[in-house]
């Protein structure tokens, strides 16, 4: 993969561009390494993965921890329940509302992608120190602290 022509649009003091930039570069080769490895598109991977680290939650659940659109998780529900991965049943206390649980199939399948999503990040995490990586750790947070306190 490439560096997008427009890395330098709007120069170097435009960072937020730049972040939006290298994320549209790892949400593209995410989707494809998790289509070729485990046959699951990035939103589904998403969803399988929030609800296997939050335990039984609703889709409104989900979609408040991963920033995720509610048509974007019932798309993902379309097909991880019926292969299994994830079930939905009425939640006994609310007539309307389901509550989503992985399945064992579905927990098996999270770890296998988790292992393999870890030496992803790694390997672009690869040129930076640990020190250096924890001050971009650092510094992401405060720019995301900076967004919410404008809420």
């Amino acid at each position: 993969m490439t560096i997008p022509k427009v890395w330098n649009l709007f120069g170097s003091d435009h960072l937020p561009y730049r972040l939006l930039l290298l994320a549209r570069m790892i949400d593209r080769e995410s989707q494809k390494l998790l289509d070729e490895k485990f046959g699951l598109s990035l939103a589904e991977w998403r969803l399988l993965a929030i609800a296997t680290s939050i335990g039984p939650c609703t889709a409104s659940e989900i979609g408040v921890a991963g920033e995720i659109d509610r048509a974007e998780i019932s798309r993902a529900l379309r097909r991880l329940e019926p292969a299994g991965l994830l079930t939905r049943k009425p939640d006994p206390n609310h007539g309307k509302r389901l509550i989503i649980t992985a399945t064992p199939e579905g927990l098996e399948l999270a770890e296998r992608v988790k292992t393999d999503r870890r030496r992803f990040f790694e390997r672009i995490m690869g040129r930076l120190s640990q020190e250096e990586r924890q001050q971009l750790d650092q510094q992401l947070l405060a720019m995301a602290e900076s967004l919410s306190e404008e809420d």
